[in-house]
């Protein structure tokens, strides 16, 4: 059995702050060592129940968050940026047998939860796949879906897990805060939110014939709604894309590949990144 583990940070345990998820940033040290460890505690709950590999993707900001020399020693990770297929990097090689969200958050549009956003809040509005308001859980569901693997377990705040529900349907959960707005959260300590992802794990591996990978049948009609007008401006110039109003565009790909290659552009590049 190989399993996939995605991991971000703004849905671990603890995290309410965009500063705890900058490298600059205050208790960013102690973030990314939760982050580390809830990675961890989910692949230890893997191994016990027979898994045979286990490969985890650094999926937050330049994907150079987590302690690799925390990891257990039979963990593989993915590390790095400019990557294809974004926050599931490496899902195409070989066959995974199921997936796990770790410390996602709730999208842009969504009510509650804390820090939610969709792939680059300070740029992106919404991300719409055929006209369905989509979070990054639900953008990258059916990009799993794409190459055969299921989600089959989701961590973070409880709006997450409720967004993520009515998106992807009846995965296995962790809890491991209540969101009290964008930036404030009862929430678990660090050990007592890893036990609650190890059970989840258990539970998603123990019930693993259940879950089904959903693809979405191509051409995808990709909307991409921002939050000024600039980059709609620089991205109507191309001819496969339309303009539907001053913010937004569409543009039609023939699979979620080509939709999470044209985020790969959309979400521009970093002159942080080296």
């Amino acid at each position: 059995m190989r399993l996939y583990i995605s991991a971000d940070i703004e849905g671990i345990a603890g995290v309410v702050s965009r500063q705890q998820t900058l490298p600059s940033g205050l208790e960013y040290e102690a973030a990314r060592r939760w982050m580390t460890d809830s990675v961890a505690a989910a692949a230890e709950a893997a191994f016990a129940m027979g898994a045979e590999e286990v490969v985890a993707c650094d999926s937050h900001l330049a994907s150079q968050n987590m302690m690799i020399d925390r990891l257990p020693e039979r963990v593989q990770l993915i590390r790095g940026v400019r990557r294809p297929l974004g926050m599931v990097a490496g899902i195409d090689e070989g066959r995974f047998d199921g997936a796990l969200f770790i410390g996602w958050h709730t999208g842009s549009t969504h009510r509650s939860g804390v820090l939610g956003h969709t792939m680059r809040g300070l740029v992106l509005r919404e991300v719409r796949l055929n006209g369905r308001v989509v979070s990054e859980a639900g953008f990258y569901h059916p990009l799993l879906g794409q190459f055969g693997v299921p989600l089959i377990g989701i961590s973070g705040d409880d709006a997450f897990v409720e967004e993520t529900r009515g998106l992807v349907g009846d995965v296995e959960a962790a809890v491991v805060k209540w969101a009290y707005g964008h930036l404030a959260a009862r929430s678990l300590t660090p050990a007592a939110a890893q036990a609650e992802i190890a059970a989840m794990t258990r539970r998603a591996l123990g019930r693993l014939a259940d879950f089904r990978p959903a693809p979405i049948e191509g051409p995808i009609a990709l909307d991409v709604v921002f939050k000024h007008r600039p980059p709609a401006d620089t991205l109507a110039l191309l001819p496969q894309v339309e303009r539907l109003d001053a913010y937004s565009i569409r543009v039609m790909v023939p699979d979620m590949r080509g939709a999470s290659n044209f985020m790969a552009v959309v979400t521009g590049y970093d002159p942080t990144e080296q």
